[in-house]
């Protein structure tokens, strides 16, 4: 345990000394003792020692000079004054003791006749004392946590540990503060009150740490300090390590076992992220075979998923992730670290959606392999479960997230391990042709594209341009300054089945404009609207016109 003044005043030669100071400094520690031999003694002070003087060095301060001497001891933490008096002074003298009041600067006064050595001794032999305690605790407790390290007990093993040797509560989170690991599920969940900065008694530490005071609802609202310890390890892996003071302050005893505790918390981390890389190699070297159509036995294919719990009979679905920035002048390097940032972020938020999906990172994708029920071909209640998942994930992106935005393709149900391919060229044309038609935020599946996956297997323009039919083809070509008007009623009209008062609702004209234009279209195009087949190659053709626009558009 530290060494305090209130331990100090319990040595036999302090029998008759005077103690001048309040009942909280009686517990300031003392980690060292010296003589003032010179005023300016605080520039070699490491704090929390004690001061043994006469005041001869100080006996012809000013007040002002005492004040601010007295201010300069208390900023270097000094414990407390051991006075002797009758040397130089009768009595303390008062502006010191008014200084000392002050910044609550204890004074122990001794008598004239007591050696310095005589209390120097004793304190000296306390404090080696301590630091022997220490390093015999710290070799217990270090033999405990590097017996838990090397036999893989995890990090429940790692807190329960810890919470039994400093009898409070602890529990780890990771960097957004979800727990982790507790040793008692009341103080998982608390609110932050304040954040304490101040760090008493503890010194050179490892890791960094702060104090919080919070409140913990399932505890009556009961109000309590935190020492939180922020454990950073590689790949900026950051967890926070919590000590809840419910029951005693930490100690420096104490921290002795929690930076143990984090010690090996941070070997635990190290492990489980060198053991991750690995799993996460062979996950992917297996999807890039599946998804790439690489023909391997069934049974070797089922022997590597085995291994990381890839269910072969079940039914899966290729979804792709792409991030796009905002902000068109983000360039090079910038966009590229952001873009990985945030990546990471995105298929965490994919994995917090759905547990059960295997995950490919690329540099600029992300596919998923997701599971779906589905009960035969015409059953699509896969779909609108799989976009509604989906929507809720591009909604956390968006409320996080300002620099990017998603855009997501979904390919059709791969009703066997060799469908996969099949499934994840259809997401990929997904995402494709969704850029060509949104340039924001979407999730496109193939099978909601209708004609346009057709179309744009086609390369050849001219081959296109050939299926426009030359009624459309008469209206586009008309040289009037009305012309863009008539096409647009005449899109419109179409995709309202040819209802009059829909179109005018639609283009927010009158009905009779609509009527007129109608009229206007037939003379120009001379289109058969009662012809069920030429409506159709018009409806065709339009859609072609789309797709080459958006080719033409088309960044390169």
């Amino acid at each position: 345990m530290e060494y305090r003044v209130k331990d100090l005043l319990k040595q036999k030669i302090m029998k008759d000394a005077a103690y001048i100071g309040n009942s909280s400094s009686l517990n300031n520690i003392i980690s060292g003792i010296t003589v003032l031999d010179s005023p300016d003694i605080a520039d070699w002070l490491k704090g929390e020692e004690v001061i043994i003087t006469s005041l001869y060095p100080v006996r012809e301060f000013t007040d002002k000079q005492t004040f601010d001497w007295i201010e300069r001891l208390s900023s270097k933490n000094v414990s407390a004054l051991i006075v002797k008096i009758k040397k130089v002074f009768d009595e303390i003298p008062p502006n010191i003791l008014k200084a000392c009041d002050c910044f609550q600067l204890p004074i122990i006064q001794i008598s004239n006749d007591i050696p310095f050595i005589d209390i120097m001794y004793p304190v000296m032999e306390e404090l080696f004392n301590d630091k022997v305690k220490k390093l015999e605790y710290f070799r217990e407790v270090h033999d405990r946590f590097t017996a838990l390290s090397l036999a893989d007990e995890g990090e429940d093993a790692i807190i329960n540990t810890l919470a039994d040797i400093i009898k409070n509560p602890v529990t780890l989170y990771d960097r957004e503060f979800r727990c982790v690991a507790t040793t008692d599920n009341a103080t998982s969940l608390f609110y932050e009150m304040d954040k304490i900065m101040k760090e008493e008694g503890i010194k050179e530490t490892k890791f960094p740490f702060y104090r919080q005071k919070v409140m913990f609802p399932s505890i009556q609202e009961q109000k309590s300090e935190q020492l939180v310890v922020v454990i950073e390890t590689i790949n900026h892996i950051k967890m926070n390590l919590v000590i809840s003071e419910l029951n005693k302050k930490v100690t420096s005893f104490d921290f002795i076992a929690i930076e143990n505790a984090a010690t090996a918390l941070s070997l635990e981390f190290v492990k489980k992220f060198a053991i991750s890389e690995v799993e996460q190699k062979f996950k992917d070297d297996l999807i890039d075979d599946l998804i790439s159509g690489k023909q391997q036995s069934i049974s070797s294919i089922k022997d590597r998923a085995n291994v990381i719990g890839f269910d072969l009979e079940n039914k899966y679905v290729a979804v792709v992730f792409h991030l796009e920035a905002k902000d068109v002048e983000m360039k090079g390097t910038k966009i590229h670290t952001e873009q990985q940032r945030y990546y990471k972020y995105l298929r965490e938020t994919i994995e917090y959606y759905n547990k059960d999906v295997i995950v490919r990172e690329r540099s600029n994708l992300i596919i998923v392999l997701w599971k779906v029920q589905q009960k035969d071909a015409r059953d699509r209640n896969w779909l609108t479960k799989l976009k509604a998942t989906v929507n809720h994930i591009h909604d956390k992106f968006k409320n996080d997230t300002k620099e990017f935005i998603i855009q997501t393709g979904i390919g059709n149900v791969a009703q066997d391990v060799n469908d996969l391919s099949q499934s994840y060229m259809e997401a990929q044309d997904s995402l494709e042709l969704g850029k060509l038609y949104n340039q924001s935020d979407f999730s496109v599946s193939y099978s909601e594209l209708g004609i346009y996956r057709l179309l744009y297997q086609v390369k050849d323009k001219n081959v296109l341009i050939n299926f426009i039919p030359q009624s459309l083809e008469k209206l586009l070509n008309y040289q009037h300054a009305g012309k863009n008007d008539l096409v647009e009623t005449l899109k419109v009209f179409i995709q309202c089945s040819q209802n009059t008062k829909k179109t005018a609702q639609e283009l927010f004209v009158h009905y009779k404009t609509v009527t007129y234009r109608i009229e206007r279209i037939k003379e120009i195009s001379g289109i058969n609207f009662e012809d069920p087949e030429e409506m159709l190659s018009v409806q065709v053709g339009f859609k072609i016109l789309d797709v080459l626009e958006k080719e033409e558009n088309k960044p390169v």
